[in-house]
């Protein structure tokens, strides 16, 4: 059942009844809602749209079968928006699974390659683009990286924070022990539902 937690949402609601249907339909029991932040943020950035955590935790609030949304991020040591991000989360109400985030070192040392290699490429370019590529662009390639070189870079650093098995263990935790019949998977920048 579908009880407005806001006025916002109620006239949302008002305007947009059959979307709360079908919604109504998906969480027809028992919901936990598992939500790989990192994944999540690039489709802000891509789709150039703005998720309120917030606003979202109010809405699926709002349907009385909920029983936890979980979301995941990586905590950035040392940077004070990210480590603050954590205590914003759960004053939402959001259940928070964190860890460190790592930095990996991604090599972009192109002394010791030929100009027209595509070895060190192939770290950031997939290689079905790669294959379409010139001579003359991963020429064009390779001397800018060798001009970061000239600069003393040698390297790039990549955050990377993966929470499939965390995700996986409480899925199945949550399987075991809270009798939750729906479980809403929300990563791998698209979205992935399990009813």
């Amino acid at each position: 059942m579908f009880k407005p937690k806001t006025e916002r949402i109620e006239k949302l609601a008002k305007l947009f009844p059959e979307i709360i249907l079908s919604m109504e339909k998906i969480f027809n029991g028992p919901t936990n809602i598992y939500i790989d932040w990192s994944n999540v943020i690039h489709w802000q950035d891509k789709l150039r749209w703005n998720f309120d955590l917030k606003r979202m935790k109010q809405f699926f609030d709002s349907f009385d079968t909920m029983r936890s949304i979980k979301i995941y991020t990586g905590t950035l040591e040392g940077n004070r928006q990210s480590e603050d991000f954590i205590p914003e989360l759960k004053a939402m109400g959001y259940d928070v699974s964190t860890k460190p985030v790592k930095l990996m070192k991604m090599f972009i040392d192109v002394s010791s390659i030929p100009k027209d290699s595509p070895v060190i490429l192939k770290s950031f370019i997939k290689k079905s683009l790669l294959s379409k590529l010139d001579i003359a662009t991963i020429e064009y390639l390779n001397n800018k990286l060798e001009a970061f070189n000239k600069q003393g870079i040698l390297y790039i650093e990549e955050p990377k924070c993966n929470f499939d098995v965390e995700m996986g263990r409480d899925m199945l935790r949550d399987f075991d022990n809270d009798g939750v019949e729906n479980y809403i998977l929300w990563c791998f920048r698209h979205t992935h539902m399990a009813v």
